[in-house]
């Protein structure tokens, strides 16, 4: 009895695993969220939300497939029911589609199709999060930015954590999985603390081009405007040559001007005059952290070295070497 109650515990951590990092990988104009653990509400391209029907099937096969939409069909016809599991082989995918079995696995694929709308998302290789040689994720990264810019963050709830950092409660413990993993930090008298932060800076930052920046929404723009007429609002912050200025106190003259803002790009430009043009010099960039986040010090200079890093630029980088000895202090190097 004992061994079927942990068996069911564990498939329960595993589907709620499986819907966590869904809700993580959904492209952000769908804002998935879970209602009486049975319905998954969609917001559709034109802004209404649509229910969905879900059972979550780790594994499923073909044969488990083709019984389970017209089952579940019989128990709810009004509903519109949706798979979601772990990453399914493009064979199974292509079944799904030629046969209408919705569904949504972990590595982002999806295929959607209701009396009024269709989504169809393939490609995305069987990774459950993006990795690169030191294993970082992207919710492990977004984790990692809110604790490093802010040390005490690491010390509250895993719920308050998640709405610091924009991400899953599920990703939270994933995130603290894999620092315990890399012996990176440690835990005692209830209180958390981190092992080597220079480590944790430069494997952030090393990662940030590779990782996290892919993923960040951007905008090209262009339009007769200089970046100190830009006043910024709540919410928005400098990035790479604007803010390397602001770090070194005029030292770098920018010749690019990049905004991480939360707010709407196509409002945020018509206030500014700014249009549409993909070798323009103005980006915006969306934040990628949760909107109870206060950047600190410590958190803008994180941000602007891995910016400008990432921009291959020799000027840049020696900019962000220059900000890194005043400010972070990372003994090895950060290229």
């Amino acid at each position: 009895m004992y061994r079927e109650q942990g068996l069911e515990r564990e498939q329960m951590r595993d589907e709620e695993s499986i819907v966590n990092e869904i809700l993580e990988r959904l492209p952000k104009p769908l804002q998935g969220k879970i209602y009486n653990d049975s319905a998954l509400y969609l917001q559709m391209p034109d802004g209404t939300s649509h229910a969905f029907h879900f059972e979550v099937k780790a594994q499923p096969r073909k044969e488990w497939l083709m019984y389970w939409k017209s089952d579940f069909i019989k128990k709810d016809k009004n509903g519109y029911p949706l798979l979601l599991c772990h990453y399914l082989s493009p064979a199974l995918q292509r079944y799904c589609m030629e046969n209408k079995v919705n569904f949504i696995d972990s590595a982002g694929n999806m295929f959607i199709l209701t009396p009024n709308y269709y989504l169809n998302v393939t490609g995305n290789k069987n990774e459950s999060v993006v990795k690169n040689t030191n294993g970082m994720s992207i919710g492990i990264m977004k984790l990692l930015f809110v604790m490093l810019a802010d040390e005490q963050i690491i010390n509250y709830t895993y719920r308050e954590i998640a709405e610091q950092a924009g991400i899953s409660l599920g990703m939270v413990k994933k995130g603290f999985d894999y620092l315990e993993n890399n012996k990176l930090y440690r835990e005692g008298n209830n209180v958390r603390r981190f092992t080597d932060i220079p480590e944790l800076y430069r494997s952030w930052i090393q990662s940030y081009d590779s990782v996290l920046r892919p993923k960040i929404v951007k905008m090209r723009l262009s339009g007769n405007i200089l970046w100190k007429d830009i006043k910024l609002l709540p919410g928005e912050y400098w990035a790479g040559e604007v803010a390397a200025y602001e770090l070194s106190k005029g030292y770098l003259q920018p010749e690019m001007i990049k905004i991480f803002t939360p707010l709407s790009f196509h409002e945020r430009r018509k206030d500014l005059g700014l249009r549409p043009d993909p070798n323009g010099d103005v980006e915006f960039m969306e934040t990628f952290w949760g909107a109870s986040f206060q950047m600190s010090h410590a958190g803008y200079a994180l941000l602007t070295i891995a910016e400008l890093v990432a921009s291959q630029d020799e000027r840049n980088i020696e900019m962000a070497k220059i900000i890194n000895e005043n400010t972070l202090h990372i003994n090895t190097s950060i290229i």
